[in-house]
């Protein structure tokens, strides 16, 4: 079984991000809003979201960190360039390095690359302070997913994903009790008696 939040824990956990780091804030929304592996959201270099200077309305995940070494390209949306554009102005305001091919998080006290460690213990402070469980990034990467399977279908967040295989994918397709209720709660078949 495959472990989520909710859109309320997500809500909860962005506004913590958000109040206690920029960076954390950034990396959480990024990987919540692109799907992102814990080792690609790391492995970012400013090239990789902002090629010719702007944030790119698609975000390449590089052959070099891509699982399998293949590299992706994700569609982001309107508000994942605004935060990402908020964060780079951020990095040149305090002086970090923003050239292209420097990692876009890293530590603040090395200046280097974050480690999977960092950030994982970043994702499972936050979140057991703020929504009271301890998640991975990984259960970002699903919680993107799943959320994605209300809207489109499997073949595309195969795509997103970088999945090789549909039965990776298939994963997602789980059913949970709230899904079934939605879904006798919709039908209103008492609707339809005239």
């Amino acid at each position: 079984m495959i472990i989520t939040i909710n859109d309320n824990e997500i809500k909860i956990l962005l506004n913590a991000a958000r109040k206690k780091d920029i960076r954390d804030y950034t990396m959480i929304f990024l990987a919540l809003s692109a799907g992102l592996r814990c080792s690609e959201v790391i492995g970012l270099f400013k090239e990789d979201i902002a090629p010719w200077g702007e944030v790119s309305p698609i975000l390449t995940v590089p052959c070099r960190i891509g699982k399998g070494h293949k590299k992706r390209e994700i569609p982001i949306n309107q508000e994942t360039r605004d935060i990402l554009t908020r964060f780079i102005y951020h990095k040149n305001k305090i002086g970090e390095s923003t050239v292209s091919d420097s990692y876009l998080f890293v530590s603040h006290y090395t200046h280097k690359q974050l480690s999977p460690r960092d950030f994982q213990r970043i994702v499972k402070e936050l979140s057991t302070t703020s929504i009271n469980r301890s998640i991975s990034p990984h259960t970002l990467r699903h919680t993107f997913a799943t959320r994605l399977l209300r809207h489109t279908n499997l073949r595309v967040i195969q795509e997103l994903l970088g999945h090789s295989n549909i039965q990776t994918t298939q994963i997602y397709t789980h059913v949970n009790t709230n899904d079934i209720q939605k879904a006798i709660d919709d039908s209103k078949i008492g609707s339809l008696v005239t």
